[in-house]
Parts: C-alpha cells; sequence; structure tokens
C-alpha cells in the first residue's frame, strides 16, 4: 500500500507523533508587491510509462531552481523527478514511475516517495528519497548514483552507503560541496561533506525543542532544510511548529515561532506557525516559508520579523493573484531565485506556483 505524507508517515521512535490541529488565530499582513501565478501544470496527473506525459503532477513535495531558471520539481505520487525551463516545458529528468531505488540513467532508475531536492552550481540534484531511506544524487545528464545510505532505517553516520537514514526529508547544498539533511523520522540534522562522509550536525534523536549545541539540541520532525551565504542552517520544525537555525559551529537556536499552532505575525517567538514544511534563503538573508497547516507563504526578515508574503489564512485553493488575494492548498515546499522569484511545491493542488516580488 502507498503511504501518504498527508496522514502517515514512518518514524524512528514513536514518541515522534504529529498531532493535527488548528487554530484560529490570524493578523492579517501582507506584503502587497507579491503576485502568484502557476508556473506549471494543470491539475492531477499521473505519469505513463509508456512514453506519453503531460504537464501535471502527483502530489509535487520538493522544488529547487538553479541559476539559469531551471526549477526541479520531486513529483512525489509520480516518483519522479521533473525538470522545468524558464519558459515553464516540464520534462522528466529522472525516474521510471514505479516504486525503486534502482540506479541508473533517466527513466532507467527509480525512487520511492521522493520528497526533497536541491541543486547545486555545476547542475547536479540531490533527492532526499525518503521510502528508500536514501540520498540520491542526480548529475546534469540524469545519471542516478547513491550517494548516502544503506536503504534502512537508522541513524548510523559513516561513509556514504554505510550511513543510514529514516525518512530523509529535505536537503541542501552548499558552495563547498556539502549536503545537509533533514532526517525526519530520526529527528536529526544530518551532514555529508564532500568525500561522502555522514555525520550528525545537530540533534540527538529525541524528541524535544531545546536549543543547544549539537546533541545537546532537539527537533520533532524536522522537515527541510536550507542555507545562507555564512554557512547558517534553517530548519523548519514541522512538529514543533517552529523555525530552528544552526550555526556553522552547531548551536541550535529558535529563529521564530512560539510552538503553538497559529498564523500570527510578529517578531521571532511572538510569532506562530502551523506545520512549516518548505523553507528557502534568499542571497540578502530573507527566509521563506510554506507553512503547510495554514495555507500561507510566509517570509521571516533578516531581523527576525515575520509576516505572510501570499495565502489568505484558514483558507484552501488555487486563485492566482495579489499575495492577499491568492490561495494555496498545503504547500509543501519552496526555492528563490537570485531576482527573488520563488518558486512553490503546492502539493495538495497538484501545482508548481510562482511568486513575484
Amino acid at each position: 500500500m502507498k503511504r501518504f505524507i498527508f496522514f502517515i508517515i514512518p518514524i524512528a521512535s514513536a514518541f515522534c507523533m504529529i498531532i493535527a490541529s488548528c487554530t484560529k488565530n490570524h493578523q492579517y499582513e501582507y506584503i502587497s508587491y507579491a503576485v502568484v501565478t502557476t508556473f506549471a501544470s494543470e491539475g492531477p496527473g499521473v505519469y505513463n510509462p509508456s512514453g506519453a506525459t503531460t504537464s501535471s503532477f502527483n502530489v509535487p513535495s520538493g522544488v529547487a531552481v538553479d541559476g539559469a531558471g531551471n526549477v526541479y520539481v520531486a513529483d512525489t505520487e509520480n516518483e519522479l523527478i521533473r525538470k522545468i525551463s524558464p519558459t515553464g516545458v516540464v520534462s522528466n529528468l529522472a525516474g521510471s514511475g514505479q516504486v525503486g531505488s534502482a540506479n541508473g540513467t533517466g527513466m532507467t532508475a527509480s525512487f520511492s516517495e521522493p520528497l526533497g531536492v536541491a541543486v547545486d552550481g555545476a547542475g547536479n540534484v540531490y533527492v532526499a528519497d525518503a521510502g528508500n531511506n536514501l540520498i540520491r544524487e542526480i548529475s546534469p545528464t540524469g545519471v542516478v548514483t547513491t550517494l548516502a545510505g544503506n536503504g534502512q532505517q537508522g541513524s548510523t553516520n559513516g561513509m556514504g552507503t554505510a550511513a543510514s537514514f529514516n525518512f530523509p526529508s529535505g536537503v541542501a547544498v552548499d558552495g563547498a560541496g556539502n549536503i545537509y539533511v533533514a532526517d525526519f523520522g530520526n529527528c536529526l540534522v544530518r551532514k555529508i561533506n564532500s568525500l561522502g562522509e555522514v555525520t550528525t550536525l545537530a540533534g540527538n534523536d529525541q524528541v524535544g525543542s531545546t536549543n543547544g549545541t549539537g546533541a545537546a539540541a532537539s527537533f520533532n520532525l524536522p522537515m527541510d532544510v536550507a542555507l545562507d551565504g555564512a554557512g547558517n542552517v534553517y530548519v523548519t520544525d514541522y512538529g514543533n511548529n517552529l523555525i530552528r537555525k544552526i550555526s556553522p559551529s552547531g548551536v541550535v537556536t529558535t529563529l521564530a515561532g512560539s510552538g503553538q499552532k497559529g498564523s500570527f505575525n510578529a517578531s521571532g517567538t511572538a510569532a506562530s506557525f502551523n506545520n512549516p514544511y518548505g523553507i528557502a534563503v534568499d542571497n540578502v538573508g530573507n527566509i521563506y516559508v510554506a507553512d503547510k497547516g495554514n495555507n500561507l507563504i510566509r517570509e521571516i526578515s533578516p531581523a527576525g520579523e515575520v509576516s505572510t508574503l501570499a495565502g489568505i489564512s484558514g483558507q484552501s485553493g488555487s486563485a492566482n493573484g495579489p499575495g492577499a488575494a491568492a490561495t494555496f492548498n498545503q504547500p509543501d515546499d519552496i526555492a528563490v531565485d537570485g531576482a527573488h522569484n520563488i518558486y512553490v511545491a503546492d502539493g495538495a493542488n497538484n501545482l508548481v506556483r510562482k511568486i513575484t516580488q
């Protein structure tokens, strides 16, 4: 039976549980210059292995953008990694459309519930292959290899395929080739260096929200990671409804969120989120969050001020238009390009959206 990220998520610890609730605590503060459009897809669609494809998606859960404006999508329930050109042309980069863990080129490779994607400066794409407990790499020519993980659930550190993960959900890459992983089921943030060695950057395998250094800190279902130019790692701490920050030396602090579910705009820990999912950082230090449970796109300024960039609090839909008039339906992931255009994997709408600022 196929697992759906909306309802059932495998976890390493019996304590890693998602408690769904809805808090109607809204402060309507919008950034007026944001305009939302549909970048790709016209609704739900399933890839046809015989060769016919459409520009439709089936629960797109991850999105990344390269320096040339190409957008990469983890098309989760189609078991594909898709590529969208700057003009909106959709193609299949890798995946057979069937569940598997085969390495190979293009359609000969296979994935199982790919969630997060990231792309480096050379055009290599990294995939959090959640259902396989693997981190995969796709070359610019579409050759898929396993970068790290042995396929078994675990939290073992080590070189490449000697290491283990538990439902890795988000990935990010820095300029030196280090990969950062939101190891969702283990409640850890992991690091894969340029040699392929996997270590634990922060977290201790236990559920919590403690700040501290390295293993002294704790998370509750970290979903996604993003990096700024100074090497700080930002984490959507999904189960805690928090945005966390990890310094290059591994010191974990809470950047934003009170820990209570809500959609309140304010500074730092006075603000609130509802199951924040995807995260991205632009080149001037603004942080963007796909606030999945609120159907919102939020922005955190470098000073820690939280505002709503797009979406109507508490309302799901697929309306395009100015930020305050646009709607989303459980947005999963978010990416930002050098021109500050934002791309959203609008999961339950089966769309990829674009926000122009």
